[in-house]
């Protein structure tokens, strides 16, 4: 059974307010926890309709702050589907670029397919041939975030980059569907929005998978 949120929103609370404390939370735990938390999403997702329903998957590759999304990238290599990782190309441009399996036993994050980009992040190399094609078949992304709620309100970082590529997949792939991949402590009574926020389909966490009711 899932758990009750562990941090109360404040109707007040801006989402300023909300990224500090959701920051702060976030600093508490261990990169064993995010491994572990990592692991057993990954699992639930993995089992999920949802994950079997596309062949395309968008994943983000985790800061030392994120649930860790390697198990991720290596249950979608072994279930053989197209995988895309981001990359920060300007000021509020972001596109994703396919990444292949690693090598047997070989670092899921090698040098020849990826290096730091912006923030410090890893991101792919980044050949033109290897751009992701929104007019193509739908895909799963799967989203990164601070906080979530149960209506599927998600609380980013305030940059923008992923609120700008939601528009832009949507309008060219509306069969497309997000899955935020956090951990369970992410998830709040209530995420301040905006008009333009885009929700989540559905929120997977180390207890299994919440589907957001429409």
């Amino acid at each position: 059974m899932l758990t009750q949120p562990s941090l109360m929103y404040n109707k007040n609370m801006t989402k300023r307010e909300l990224r500090a404390e959701m920051k702060k939370k976030l600093s508490g735990f261990t990169s064993v926890n995010f491994t572990e938390e990592g692991e057993a999403a990954a699992s639930a997702l993995n089992a999920s309709d949802l994950w079997n329903g596309f062949k395309r998957v968008l994943i983000y590759i985790s800061m030392p702050d994120e649930i860790n999304t390697e198990a991720l990238f290596r249950a979608a290599f072994k279930s053989g589907k197209e995988v895309y990782s981001p990359k920060v190309e300007s000021e509020g441009c972001m596109r994703f670029f396919r990444v292949e399996p690693p090598v047997k036993d070989g670092p899921l994050y090698n040098k020849a397919s990826f290096r730091p980009g912006a923030f410090g992040i890893l991101e792919p190399c980044g050949r033109e041939a290897d751009v992701f094609n929104m007019e193509g078949p739908p895909a799963l992304v799967i989203s990164p975030g601070l906080a979530f709620d149960r209506r599927g309100n998600r609380l980013g970082r305030g940059k923008g980059f992923y609120d700008r590529f939601y528009e832009k997949l949507f309008n060219a792939s509306p069969a497309s569907a997000i899955c935020a991949f956090c951990m369970e402590n992410q998830i709040v009574d209530e995420v301040p929005v905006e008009a333009f926020d885009r929700k989540v389909d559905a929120i997977c966490v180390k207890s299994g998978l919440i589907q957001i009711a429409r």
